[in-house]
């Protein structure tokens, strides 16, 4: 059989309906789907949520802000991140790591838009507050490949899944910066 059909067979489970294979290439439904989805879910969580990190000394300087100011503002997303992880649990047991991973980088997408309207430091500490929700994208990530995967090769779905969306915290300190250039390129600047 060629490498590619291999891929193209039916996934096999065990007793409870979870995987006992596991296919990097594959995005077959349901189990590789969801794997592939919740890692990028992730992965766009932590670009926005380390989003606005690698622009703070240029925000620094435009807003006249503090060093307290910034510090506060990462407590306050932190703290956010935090708060919001302990709830999250109960409710992705209760209404699914799906949904509650669409609320999440749907609520996270909010402040994120409005990140260009803040005018000071105490804007800034409210806005990455509310951005630090998306550090809570963390839990639906891992529940999400825990109930599709056995436990024999569920350490591999979660340590993949993320990793990769950790990733995301790390691309963002290429991306803000390219894409902050563009904007100064594109303003005359």
């Amino acid at each position: 059989m060629s490498y590619c059909c291999r891929f193209l067979k039916e996934i096999k489970k065990d007793e409870n309906g979870r995987a006992k294979q596991f296919q990097l290439f594959s995005v077959r439904r349901p189990y590789m789907r969801a794997f592939h989805t919740s890692w990028f879910c992730f992965f766009l969580a932590f670009t926005s949520w380390f989003g606005i990190q690698p622009l703070i000394p240029t925000i620094m300087k435009e807003l006249k802000l503090s060093k307290k100011d910034v510090a506060n503002s990462g407590i306050a997303s932190v703290a956010a991140t935090i708060g919001l992880r302990i709830i999250v649990g109960p409710l992705c047991d209760k209404f699914g790591p799906r949904r509650i991973m669409s609320a999440i980088l749907l609520t996270g997408s909010i402040p994120m838009a409005l990140a260009g309207l803040i005018k000071n430091g105490t804007g800034l500490i409210v806005l990455r507050l509310f951005i630090g929700v998306l550090g809570g994208a963390f839990v639906p990530c891992q529940v999400w490949t825990s109930i599709m995967f056995n436990s024999k090769i569920v350490g591999t779905a979660n340590t993949l899944v993320g990793g990769w969306g950790n990733l995301g915290g790390g691309f963002t300190f290429l991306f803000m910066p390219a894409i902050f250039q563009l904007v100064q390129v594109g303003r005359g600047r």
